[in-house]
């Protein structure tokens, strides 16, 4: 069974990981899978006080300053960045 590819990011997120990447020095590749995992934890979750996107941002952002739990929920991927 083949996996389906992931729908394309929006070019105004990926102008926002672009941006997002080019100032802390993580790349996009890395800041996009914790993005699409801020997607699925949106889905997965019963809150629905905030969009999709605003949710995924919001993952991006904790996982760059450490502030919140993206760090923790995403040590594999901050283990493994490199630029």
């Amino acid at each position: 069974m083949k996996r389906k590819s992931p729908k394309p990011l929006s070019p105004a997120t990926s102008k926002y990981l672009d941006s997002v990447s080019e100032k802390s020095g993580i790349p996009k590749r890395t800041l996009t899978a914790v993005y699409r995992r801020g997607q699925g934890a949106y889905l997965s979750s019963g809150s629905r006080n905030a969009s999709m996107e605003a949710w995924a941002r919001g993952r991006v952002r904790s996982f760059v300053t450490g502030k919140g739990k993206a760090r923790i929920a995403d040590a594999d991927l901050w283990k493994g960045r490199k630029k």
